[in-house]
């Protein structure tokens, strides 16, 4: 097992708070996380909001989409810790790294915007699966740190990691052997891996030397890797 695998908390810690809401990030913090995932979408009005669905009916029980919305109208929804964020707050709010997750390229300009603001570039690490948002990323912000979400049965091109100045290979568990983390490594490079609930899965990714793991159980987790 890595000694140093990072311990990730996915959405914050779910199974105990609504995801992507301060009380799920703190309930993460409190059990240890190192990092924090997290996911962005854009608002009508151009607040980048933290919240993975594109609408809110699944966790909010409104049936409307949040491109549009204004943040006003998202703000009056939920109350105290159990609410849907912006991306600002919670970057001067929680102070262990973020893995800011998105998959639209309208929330690049923003969110770079809010992690500058709050001094936070070195401990954020932009991930998304959408080639052409990473390269809109990198051009914005030479200085980003950059995961490349996969979940294709072959793993990306060399070049194409080394295109995008990424710092991580982030592939989902199942696609996981200890023979594409060594390839990566080789390459300077790290890998992490999501999402990675089962102590057997946590084990086998473990084994294949990742260095980051994504959870729904945090706490789960960190008992695990200690």
């Amino acid at each position: 097992m890595n000694a140093v695998t990072i311990a990730i908390a996915h959405r914050g810690d779910p199974l105990v708070e609504r995801e992507n809401t301060p009380a799920s990030f703190a309930a993460a913090v409190g059990h240890g996380a190192d990092m924090i995932e997290l996911d962005l979408r854009r608002t009508r009005d151009g607040a980048i909001v933290v919240l993975h669905d594109a609408t809110l009916s699944r966790l909010w029980g409104v049936d409307r989409s949040v491109a549009d919305l204004e943040l006003a109208t998202l703000q009056a929804i939920g109350t105290g810790s159990e609410r849907i964020p912006t991306l600002r707050e919670v970057v001067l709010q929680i102070e262990i790294p973020l893995m800011v997750d998105f998959t639209e390229g309208e929330v690049v300009e923003g969110a770079l915007d809010a992690v500058r603001e709050a001094d936070a570039m070195t401990r954020s690490l932009f991930v998304t699966g959408n080639v052409d948002a990473l390269r809109q990323l990198r051009a914005r912000a030479p200085e980003a740190r950059i995961g490349l979400t996969w979940i294709e049965r072959e793993p990306p091109a060399p070049s194409l990691l080394l295109e995008l100045g990424a710092e991580y290979w982030n592939p989902m568990f199942r696609l996981v052997t200890a023979e594409r983390v060594a390839a990566v490594h080789d390459l300077g490079l790290k890998v992490s891996t999501w999402t990675v609930d089962e102590h057997r899965h946590m084990a086998h990714v473990s084994e294949a030397g990742v260095d980051a793991i994504v959870s729904n159980r945090i706490a789960d987790l960190r008992h695990f890797l200690s």
